[in-house]
């Protein structure tokens, strides 16, 4: 019994003593908290109205851009969108704004000359311009969007433009190629005429473009005519060569033209020659792409038409006013650049050449998927002897109004052409 008791003892001793030297369980931890997540930042939120819709040439290309940008900068800037359609509404609207102070983040007036105007209310974009920046134009495109030294727009674009012609309707009146001096293009005209054939698409409404790039490639014929059609702002319309081309228009509104001119806006002068009710139009490259479309033009239109530089050796070949900004803060403004960077990369650029036929502000781009017209267009810029800009991007806003208001009335014979280069002279000295 004793030699039980004692190995009792003993044992128990032992397991007292492992008990002590066992490592004591420390308690459950408590998960710690987990730190509050910063709160996302929100996307700086810009404004930009487009003119872009529609049946606008732009609208596919647009929609495009603006998918793409969202996607990239989901999150970072919200670009909100308003449309407006028709491009004197947009003008008008943009006017509006700037009388309430409330311009758009960044607008495009599709080369209205509003910098004049509005410069005042105008970011100065030269503190931003960067490598990246600097590519999207060629130096006459930053040249057009400059003043005093100072960047006001982003170019998007250059002018290049001639005219277009139906060469079915050419043959019909035994003409056999586009005209090289005015003389010859009138007596083209007689020719169209004496076979049944309305010779031009002529427009008042909306500044009248059609027309007054009619006017303005007869303006510089000369030295000094081609040196008018790229001053900025001219202050005189009363020098010879505008009233020699003004009274030539009178001839053509009264003489070549369907009656639907006077008062016409663009749309009425293209459907009279998608509708092959007249010969020529003027216009840029951006019209091709509507050659080819069945919704406006038969089957087999594009095949006819064919691309002239006009008599003289003119074509308008310049810079195009481009974006502006108007943000009131540089969180804003730096947005606003992004915005514009992306919408005029190069990649967004060649779409705009392919989706729109327009010419890009950027030099070097190329593309084999666009229409032979459009190459057509961009062949006769190069061989060019006079190159000029167009009356949108140079003179005073209120000057390219009143084209809108004194062409009637010297279409009607109302006016004289010097009574008509009064007009605008008047309206450049209200500036």
């Amino acid at each position: 019994m004793k030699k039980l008791f004692a190995l009792l003892l003993t044992l128990a001793m032992v397991l007292s003593l492992a008990a002590c030297g066992a490592k004591e369980e420390k308690p459950a931890e408590t998960p710690a908290e987990k730190p509050a997540e910063a709160p996302a930042e929100e996307a700086i939120e810009i404004t930009f109205p487009t003119m872009w819709i529609g049946t606008s040439t732009m609208t596919e290309w647009w929609a495009d851009r603006i998918a793409a940008f969202n996607a990239e900068y989901a999150g970072k800037i919200d670009v909100k969108i308003e449309e407006i359609a028709g491009d004197q509404n947009y003008v008008d609207k943009m006017k509006v704004l700037y009388s309430s102070n409330s311009l758009p983040d960044v607008f495009a007036c599709g080369g209205y000359n509003l910098i004049d105007s509005m410069k005042d209310q105008l970011g100065d974009l030269t503190p931003y311009m960067d490598d990246e920046l600097k590519s999207h134009g060629s130096q006459l495109c930053w040249d057009v969007n400059s003043r005093d030294g100072k960047i006001y727009g982003v170019p998007q674009a250059r002018q290049v433009i001639g005219y277009f012609y139906n060469k079915d309707l050419f043959a019909q009146a035994g003409i056999e190629k586009p005209a090289e001096t005015w003389d010859e293009f009138f007596a083209q005209c007689d020719k169209l005429l004496a076979a049944g054939i309305t010779p031009l698409s002529m427009d008042t409404a909306d500044s009248g473009w059609v027309t007054s790039l009619m006017l303005g490639a007869m303006i510089a014929q000369n030295d000094a005519g081609e040196e008018f059609m790229n001053t900025l702002l001219p202050k005189d319309y009363n020098t010879p060569e505008f009233i020699a081309a003004a009274t030539n228009i009178q001839n053509m509104f009264q003489k070549y033209t369907t009656p639907d001119a006077i008062g016409g806006a663009y749309e009425n002068a293209a459907a009279n020659f998608f509708m092959e009710e007249t010969a020529i139009i003027a216009n840029g490259p951006w019209m091709v792409s509507d050659f080819y479309d069945p919704n406006m033009v038969d089957d087999g239109f594009a095949e006819k038409i064919g691309v002239a530089m006009y008599p003289g050796g003119v074509m308008y070949n310049s810079g195009k006013i481009g974006y502006n900004v108007a943000s009131k803060d540089e969180e804003h403004i730096k947005a606003s650049i992004e915005f514009i960077k992306f919408i005029n990369s190069e990649e967004s650029q060649r779409l705009f050449l392919e989706m729109t036929g327009e010419t890009p502000s950027m030099e070097g781009i190329v593309s084999d998927n666009v229409k032979p017209q459009v190459n057509e267009v961009l062949a006769l810029g190069d061989a060019a002897e006079r190159n000029i800009n167009d009356f949108q991007s140079l003179w005073y806003a209120n000057v390219v109004d009143e084209i809108s208001v004194q062409y009637p009335l010297l279409a009607q014979g109302q006016i004289t052409p010097e009574q008509f280069a009064q007009a605008l002279t008047d309206a450049a000295a209200k500036n």
